[in-house]
């Protein structure tokens, strides 16, 4: 068993810390370039979505600080701040959801999401399955996170995975934008992870477990969203279990 130098423990802190930035200004980056086509989008911002972007964009900014404290060996103010983080997390798991149900009532409003409509409801079906469990996987991921606080190499990985695991709140708007198809927002979330499997095998000549869970995860949301929330039975109880919210 390898034991890691402070020197790679410094390189590995080093490119997590760029990887999470990189990470970062794609989200950013998706919902700029979505104000910048679309300013009257501007207008339709809602109090909850509002709420969740700044509780998201608190999650981007506090993993950044947190990676850059423990570089500097800071750890006492990193491990203060870290229980802080609950608070964050809470209010994501809170606003995000509100937030889907009201964009979920807009667009049934609109007749995209029409609940008398089958097709609209298989369409509804798939956003809301794919948000809900989006949550709950990055609920998972913190609390992996938390769970291997001793364990840095894990530790780090799976906060960061959460990160990655909000990207298709970015991710969506740019590929909407730039006319891709669905698919590539997960062919861009499987690269990102590809990334830091390279980066574990180049550095460790191994992938790392907090790595390979935390992608399995990854593989389970986008199978979900790419059969069972496709069919018409989940988006049947899907619509009804919301409208009667």
């Amino acid at each position: 068993m390898k034991v890691a130098t402070s020197h790679s423990r410094s390189d590995d802190t080093r490119f997590l810390w760029f990887f999470s930035l990189f990470i970062t200004l794609i989200v950013f980056g998706g919902f700029a370039l979505n104000w910048i086509a679309n300013p009257d989008s501007l207008n339709r911002i809602s109090v909850w979505t509002g709420l969740h972007g700044a509780c998201s964009a608190a999650w981007y900014i506090f993993l950044l600080n947190q990676i850059r404290l423990s570089a500097a060996g800071n750890y006492s103010t990193h491990q203060y701040l870290g229980k802080w983080s609950v608070f964050i997390v809470i209010a994501i798991l809170i606003t995000g959801p509100v937030m889907a149900v009201e964009f979920y009532h807009r667009l049934a409003g609109f007749g995209i999401f029409n609940p008398e409509d089958a097709q609209a409801r298989i369409r509804a079906g798939g956003f809301l399955g794919g948000t809900f469990l989006q949550w709950l996987t990055f609920l998972a991921l913190y609390l992996l996170g938390i769970l291997t606080i001793k364990k840095p190499v894990h530790h780090k990985r799976f906060m960061i995975a959460a990160g990655i695991q909000m990207m298709p709140e970015g991710l969506n708007r740019v590929t909407h934008i730039l006319g891709l198809p669905g698919y590539s927002m997960f062919v861009f979330m499987f690269l990102t992870y590809a990334m830091l499997m390279a980066y574990d095998v180049k550095v460790s000549r191994r992938i790392y477990m907090s790595t390979l869970v935390s992608f399995g995860l990854f593989i389970v949301l986008a199978t979900a969203m790419n059969t069972v929330f496709k069919t018409q039975a989940w988006g049947d109880w899907a619509v009804k279990i919301v409208n009667s919210l």
